[in-house]
């Protein structure tokens, strides 16, 4: 029963290695710019929050009224309303 379990144990080993050598070598295939290759950090971009639904969105996408941010020109006109 003794020689199963360290045969068990052995084995168990040497699956762990070999998956540790295998997460290693594919961490060594990438590139270091493909993990976030559609943002690097100079194209980071400050995000605001529309002042009528609270969604956060990228500045430059937003709708800028005064010292508000929208997400539409709905919202805006619905802010603009009350």
């Amino acid at each position: 029963m003794s020689l199963l379990i360290v045969r068990l144990v052995v084995f168990v080993l040497l699956f762990w290695a070999g998956f540790r050598i295998w997460q290693f070598w594919q961490a060594k295939q990438q590139l270091p710019g493909d993990k976030y290759s559609s943002q690097t950090k100079g194209d980071s971009e400050m995000m605001v929050r529309c002042e009528e639904c609270k969604v956060h969105l990228p500045q430059g996408s937003a709708i800028k009224a005064g010292e508000y941010y929208f997400c539409c020109p709905e919202h805006q006109a619905s802010f603009e309303k009350e």
